[in-house]
């Protein structure tokens, strides 16, 4: 569909075209940008969590850190293996609950036992990693910790490689587990999915190697702190529910939710600075308050930049890895960990069909729509679409931060503001197309210039006038009356069709403007001022004054072949009369803004007029005036005298343009 067949279409015409263009744009986008658009939303995720983050003093988890202060003065890392075990049984003597290594003991060392019998009798959550989007094939150390599900179901990812805790620590029993049990279930998996802007978003729920499944550090020391040894896995059956989903009977806080790819939405509502962080040299040191750590949940791993643990969080491009595995738990303890539910397509596509429909409702005609009296303005589609697209993302924030649901809102509000954008686009194409036609139908009725300044002013009832030295043609045809009353009413109106035609077409040749039409005959203005007030041509009064004149020769050459010759029987033969002058006139807009004229008016259109009703006395078919005779120097004019015009206080010296034979062969212009 062109834009020229938008004239004709109705609003809804648009609309609807306009869905179909935004529909194509946004499958477009997706399919070459799809990846960059995702990027986008989660970037706007990204200012949702840090400008809502809570700050407050979370006591169930507490951080120990081997950071940069630690390194100094205990030494690099790795420790002792005896100072290892020591950091862990001091945290143990100030009374923590669970301890939970961010630390993976890939290499052996001659001292190992004092380590692994702290681990042991400190029932300690171990690490491991996985290569999972990162490449390589690395199998250092003992993998452990495998859920004693029969394969690895298809959401997750399958490793091509690990880093885990040396052979003697991978394999410590757990304690207090049944002989069936499987060993080494407090080993979680700290890879993070890395997200292609390198933020890290996501965790994997759950790693395949081999067709055994490992979970995230998470949820192990979720389990292990709820003395609880199986999940199970399943799929998510209602519209509110995650795609996925795990539960274990020993967990009171239901199920956790995962996305199609089984993942954890990494929760970062509580800002870094709620959480407790205790140098390692200060636990090592004794230097921590007494009860700090009672009862609590500890997370033990560094953020020294030497230790090669930093990642991009919302709240900073070089963030500890820490940060994911410390939000990671307390979303879990809280169950607050963010997921999106089956249901959100059709949720996105009802935001997107409700901001559609209003762009609808307010581009409806103020007819069809009782609460408007006036078309809301096309240009600001795009800006109450861009409106709507800010609401979407305040209520995807708020469900986020209040309800840990991801709904998105990216798709709707682009899907939205491509509708903005196109609807706009195509009534501001529509609307001057149709202003156009207007202009068009306007312009056949006024003097161009007069349409052309009308369109763009706004309905008044003031007068819009201004003065100007101007040169003013009558041309009437005698004895029309007459015709008109004998005639057919078809052929008397092709004879008026005939001279407004060629009268048309002789004065614009001339640079002049087809006043008005005034029954049969016409008035014909030189340099006369537009309605707008804006500026005449800036023609000097001889040159347009020559240009009337020509135009009085030429069109009374024209007319010989145009009116009927000879006359019907019984009529008076039609001929031409004009009369020229040159004076002051004034030239607006008049009336009342619900019904106004434009006209011009004056001495000089006067005279004019009168000198047309002598052309038959004084039997002289163009007549002039004495202010056009002087403009043009007398050249060609002769002498009529001196005569008092009809209605006229002042006697006006009138001259007559006499007409010769060869000057009725005029060029054609029709």
């Amino acid at each position: 569909m062109t834009f020229g067949s938008l004239s004709w279409l109705r609003r809804h015409g648009v609309f609807a075209l306009s869905l179909l263009l935004a529909s194509l744009i946004w499958a477009l986008l997706h399919f070459a940008a799809g990846t960059v658009l995702s990027q986008l939303e989660e970037r706007a995720g990204d200012v949702v969590w840090r400008l809502g983050a809570e700050r407050k003093d979370e006591r169930r988890l507490i951080v120990v850190d081997l950071d940069e202060r630690s390194l100094h003065e205990v030494g690099p890392w790795p420790w002792p293996r005896a100072t290892q075990a020591k950091l862990l049984q001091q945290i143990s003597a100030l009374g923590a609950q669970q301890q939970i290594l961010d630390i993976v003991f890939t290499d052996p060392q001659a001292d190992d036992a004092a380590l692994v019998q702290a681990v042991q009798q400190r029932r300690a959550v171990l690490a491991q990693v996985f290569a999972l989007e990162q490449g390589g094939q690395p199998q250092v150390g003992q993998l452990a910790g495998a859920l004693d599900w029969p394969t690895c179901p298809a959401p997750f990812g399958t490793a091509s490689g690990y880093l885990a805790n040396f052979a003697a620590l991978g394999a410590l029993p757990v304690p207090g587990a049944v002989a069936t049990a499987p060993v080494a279930t407090s080993v979680g998996h700290i890879t993070p999915r890395i997200a292609s802007d390198g933020f890290v978003r996501h965790q994997p729920a759950v790693i395949c190697f081999q067709g055994k499944s490992y979970p995230a550090l998470g949820l192990v020391a979720l389990m292990h702190g709820a003395n609880e040894h199986a999940l199970a896995f399943e799929r998510g059956s209602g519209w509110l529910e995650a795609p996925w989903k795990l539960s274990a009977p020993g967990l009171a806080l239901g199920s956790i939710p995962l996305d199609e790819r089984g993942d954890l939405r990494v929760s970062w509502r509580l800002h870094p600075d709620s959480f407790i962080s205790l140098s390692a040299a200060d636990v090592l040191a004794g230097r921590v308050p007494r009860g700090l750590l009672e009862g609590a949940w500890v997370l033990l791993g560094s953020s020294a930049f030497g230790l090669n643990d930093a990642i991009a969080t919302p709240f900073g491009g070089a963030g500890s890895g820490l940060q994911v595995h410390a939000q990671v738990i307390t979303a879990l303890i809280d169950g607050r960990t963010p997921y999106t539910p089956r249901g959100t397509p059709a949720v996105q596509v009802l935001a997107a069909g409700i901001g559609a429909a209003l762009l609808l409702l307010l581009t409806r005609k103020p007819t069809q729509n009782p609460f408007r009296r006036r078309r809301f303005p096309v240009v600001f589609l795009p800006l109450l679409a861009g409106l709507w697209s800010i609401l979407l993302w305040v209520g995807h924030a708020l469900l986020l931060s209040r309800n840990a649901l991801w709904l998105g809102w990216f798709d709707p509000a682009l899907f939205v503001l491509i509708t903005g954008s196109a609807m706009g686009i195509l009534e501001h194409a529509k609307s001057r197309l149709d202003r156009d036609r207007l202009y068009t139908h306007l312009s056949s009725y006024l003097p161009a210039p007069v349409a052309a300044a009308l369109a763009l002013q706004a309905p008044s009832s003031a007068i819009r006038a201004s003065t100007n030295q101007v040169s003013v043609l009558f041309a009437d045809i005698r004895n029309f009356s007459a015709y008109l009353e004998a005639r057919p009413p078809e052929e008397s109106a092709a004879v008026l069709h005939a001279f407004f035609s060629t009268a048309t077409r002789v004065v614009e040749a001339h640079g002049g403007v087809i006043e008005a039409f005034q029954g049969d005959a016409i008035l014909a203005v030189w340099n006369g001022e537009p309605a707008s007030g804006s500026t005449t041509d800036g023609s000097s009064a001889g040159d347009h004054a020559q240009r009337a004149l020509q135009a009085a020769i030429q069109l009374q050459a024209t007319m010989q072949g145009v009116l009927p010759d000879p006359a019907p029987a019984g009529l008076e033969p039609l001929s031409l009369g004009i009369g020229a002058e040159t004076g002051p006139a004034m030239a607006g807009s008049f009336g009342l803004a619900s019904r106004r004229t434009h006209m011009v008016m004056g001495r000089t259109v006067t005279i004019a007029s009168r000198l047309v009703e002598m052309t038959a006395e004084l039997a002289h078919p163009i007549l002039v005036g004495e202010g056009l005779a002087a403009q043009v120097g007398g050249a060609g004019l002769e002498s009529m005298g001196t005569f008092l015009l009809d209605g006229m206080r002042t006697p006006h010296h009138i001259y007559a343009y006499p007409l010769h034979a060869a000057q009725f062969s005029a060029p054609n212009l029709h």
